[in-house]
């Protein structure tokens, strides 16, 4: 075999002083141009010119393989040499676990301790107004949002890897956490008996018994969750978030927007309506608000409305604007939350608006949550576990790119663990990151993780000192932090129309979670998001597309043969590349589309034995009339000339290695009527066929007209024009002689990384069906791991180890070299045995 790139033959640019050289000559800037270089622009220096032997892989391995391959070690070898104890091994496994202590055993207090107080302070502002928020988010108590924003934080300087992680509340994973909890308090409403003391009070968060239960559900469901992320981190299951696209987490945080923000509508408009669970939640909600607008009092919205238009001001205005010369945006959640508690407090306005009344001023001893009736949504906190993770850790590597460091996956799974299990026992709901904490911290410089102990400082602080300058601030101004912070997710709503763009599965994957998610429930909407996205992951595979393969005449390239003008195949050679993996989901998908691009042998086998029949038929019929038949040859209609053209049905206009002539014009002799075609080669037909003024007679005495036109479309296209006879397909000598003159298929299994029993059985098989009429099956750029699948299947008692190749040119180099042998005079069908390829059939 020989592979070569003439100086003819190349591409090269010449670069003078930073410029580019055309081709013409003329000297252009090299950015984003590309020219084709002049021939010989390089130099003999770098002409690629390879020539070598063809090799199969077996006669590769046993040159070039190595003798002492390293294989697997045993469970008991592994456990062997990772049992040992020793100073390193300690410090490394200690220090894995609990990376705090590598932190302080290397932490410059010089160069880091001032960055790490100023930003600590200032995530713990931010920390102030989104705990208060998000705690009524949840639909828990207040105080319940604040001890969430200190312990989660807190556990996470001491197991976190990352110096820019913000733990705390987080918008998504508190609404989440809200319909959990909305849906357990229809139990405790369903069994709660009313007494004196609580007939007085106008709504059900007015029972302190109540909104113990839905606390204590929090808690359960934050343990829980904790658990279960340990239990990913030790068996470093992190993996499993990859199986969810960026289409479904686009789709489901923007409908969880939309929940979001319509939980926090009666808070705006000051109106008290009833909390829904389950299906269709957001459409009662809705028909609540409507049936109770008549009785919002006016101070509420106006609340609403100057928050929302402060808010809006600085965020999208002052902070961005000056954003370059303000060393940190202006916290202007926490102003909105001063000033509107100091006008509440001024002008009483607790009578008019509600507010957020009572907080607690002590840290609350540590409770055991109540885990009775845990079964009912232990699925729910599996989701949410995924969604915890999914989310702190992609906010996690885009801070560790920024600043140039690693973070360990498995780590932070631990430690998002600790962060929500141990804080359950401190009264802390789901805990997860708050991307524009992280952002501002990554921002700032942060130099550890040791900035979150002073935001721990600071939300103590506020708990134990100021949590009663809290209790004036009305809960309207807290709703209007909530809906502002949920503009990001409205607006990438918008990224629809790019998944329509991109790809029409990643816009499926969209609209179905979007929709179950707003118009069902989260729970539901995640669900049915995740499943639309693994079944998604199937069709995509129906999809698979397999495609024959030709060489580019001047750069020797191989390309699909159907989309370059210049492309060429080696005569009786077909080559077929797949580009998936051969598994069970689409191996008769693979088969059908190589049998479509190349030779059907069962259409082949099943013309050739009708063409016997019908030759048959047409010995007896001569017998009759006393004419001696002439002698059976099968393999009449194979002995043809092969004239190579181009993907685009043009004639080659060079001569080449197939022998096609210059100019464009093809050789013919005397005897032969070259016919060119549009997706296939052109051959030659014998001038025999064309006697009797231009009438071929078929096997069977049929008489149908033949033309160069007729003859085009007959090679050219299918013609499934039905045979009069038996109904079946009309078979002519064109139709055999197409399929007849080709002796080779290569598969091209440099795509194929990974295979299964059923994609090896059907390769098996399929090289059985070939053998049959004759064509011979090659692989090549067979995977080490699929050769060993195959070796495991029993491919190779079916496909002999000398048929797999160690590159398609050596595979092309030994199929262009056979001969091919004569069909036996008389063929048989398939055996049982061939036709059975699963063997559990016959078994049954």
């Amino acid at each position: 075999m020989m592979v070569s790139e003439s100086p003819s033959m190349s591409r090269s640019m010449s670069v003078v002083d930073g410029m580019a050289v055309a081709p013409g000559g003329g000297v252009g800037p090299t950015k984003g141009r590309r020219f084709s270089a002049p021939s010989g622009a390089f130099g003999e220096e770098s002409t690629i010119f390879v020539k070598r032997q063809p090799f199969t892989q077996v006669a590769f391995d046993e040159i070039h393989l190595k003798e002492d391959i390293e294989e697997d070690p045993s469970l008991a070898t592994t456990l062997k040499n990772n049992l040992f104890c020793s100073k390193k091994r300690l410090w490394k496994i200690i220090s894995t676990y609990l990376p705090i202590i590598k932190v302080l055993r290397y932490y410059n207090i010089k160069e880091s301790i001032v960055t790490d107080i100023v930003s600590g302070i200032t995530i713990g502002i931010l920390h102030i107004p989104q705990a208060l928020a998000f705690g009524l988010l949840t639909s828990v108590k207040v105080e319940n949002g604040l001890y969430t924003s200190v312990w989660p934080v807190l556990l996470y300087v001491i197991f976190g890897t990352s110096a820019h992680v913000s733990m705390g509340t987080s918008a998504v994973i508190c609404i989440v956490t809200a319909s959990v909890v909305d849906r357990q308090a229809e139990n405790f409403k369903a069994t709660f008996e009313f007494n004196n003391a609580t007939t007085n009070f106008t709504t059900w968060e007015d029972i302190p018994e109540f909104m113990d239960y839905k606390e204590n559900i929090s808690l359960c469901v934050a343990m829980l969750s904790g658990l279960i992320l340990l239990f990913m981190g030790f068996l470093r299951l992190g993996f499993i978030t990859a199986y969810l696209s960026e289409s479904f987490f686009n789709a489901f945080t923007s409908g969880a927007a939309v929940h979001i923000a319509t939980s926090q509508l009666p808070a705006l408009l000051g109106i008290n309506v009833k909390r829904f669970g389950g299906a269709f939640k957001i459409i009662y909600t809705y028909q609540e608000i409507f049936s109770n607008i008549t009785s919002l009092s006016w101070q509420t919205p106006l609340v609403a409305l100057v928050s929302i238009a402060i808010l809006l001001f600085f965020k999208e205005f002052i902070n961005e604007k000056f954003k370059h010369k303000l060393p940190i945006p202006i916290p202007v959640e926490l102003l909105v939350v001063i000033l509107a508690t100091a006008i509440s407090y001024g002008a009483n306005l607790a009578e008019e608006v509600a507010v957020v009344g009572e907080i607690p001023g002590t840290i609350p001893p540590p409770v055991i949550p109540d885990l009775t009736g845990f079964q009912d949504y232990f699925v729910d906190c599996f989701v949410l576990a995924i969604l915890i993770f999914a989310n702190t850790i992609a906010m996690a590597k885009i801070c560790a790119k920024k600043h140039n460091y690693e973070i360990d996956d498995s780590q932070e799974l631990i430690a998002y663990g600790m962060c929500n299990f141990a804080s359950s026992f401190l009264k802390c709901f789901p805990s997860a990151v708050a991307p524009p904490r992280s952002m501002i911290a990554s921002n700032m410089g942060t130099k550890s993780t040791l900035a979150g102990v002073f935001v721990t400082i600071l939300m103590l602080l506020v708990i134990m000192a100021m949590s009663v300058l809290f209790e004036p601030l009305p809960k309207a101004a807290l709703a209007a932090i909530i809906v502002v912070a949920l503009k990001g997710l409205f607006i990438q709503m918008a990224d629809c129309r790019k998944f329509w763009r991109i790809n029409k599965f990643d816009f499926v994957i969209w609209f179905f979670t979007i929709v179950s998610v707003v118009f069902l429930d989260i729970d539901f909407g995640l669900g049915i998001g995740v499943i639309v996205s693994l079944i998604t992951v199937v069709f995509q595979t129906q999809f698979s597309r397999g495609f024959r393969v030709g060489r580019t005449m001047k750069e020797s390239a191989f390309v699909e043969h159907k989309r370059y003008k210049d492309s060429i195949e080696s005569n009786g050679v077909k080559i077929f590349r797949f580009q998936s993996n051969l598994y069970f989901a689409n191996a008769e998908i693979f088969r059908n589309n190589l049998y479509k691009a190349t030779v059907n042998p069962r259409k082949l086998l099943k013309f050739l034995k009708k063409q016997e029949k019908n030759q048959e038929r047409e010995e007896k019929r001569m017998k009759k009339l006393g004419i001696e038949p002439p002698k059976k040859d099968l393999n009449a209609l194979s002995e043809v000339s092969i004239i190579p053209i181009t993907g685009d049905g043009r004639k080659v206009s060079k001569t080449s290695e197939t022998g096609v002539a210059t100019n464009g014009n093809v050789k013919k002799s005397s005897s032969q009527l070259a016919l060119v075609t549009g997706d296939n080669p052109a051959f030659a037909m014998d001038e025999v066929n064309l006697q009797n003024n231009g009438v071929q007679k078929p096997y069977g005495g049929l008489k149908r007209p033949l033309s160069i036109a007729s003859n085009l479309t007959s090679i050219c296209d299918d013609d499934d024009e039905v045979d009069p006879e038996d109904g079946e397909e009309f078979v002519t000598d064109d139709k055999i002689r197409r399929m007849r003159r080709t002796h080779h298929i290569i598969i091209d299994c440099s795509t194929v990384n990974y295979m299964d029993s059923s994609g090896a059985n059907v390769l098996g098989h399929i090289s059985s069906e070939y053998e049959h009429v004759n064509i011979k099956l090659f692989l090549a750029g067979v995977a080490a791991s699929v050769r060993d699948t195959m070796e495991h299947a029993g491919t190779f008692e079916k496909i002999p180890q000398h048929h797999i190749f160690l590159e398609l040119h050596d595979a092309i180099a030994v199929a262009r070299s056979k001969a091919v042998v004569p069909l036996q005079p008389f063929l048989e069908d398939f055996t049982y045995d061939e036709a059975a390829e699963e063997s559990y059939v016959t078994n049954m």
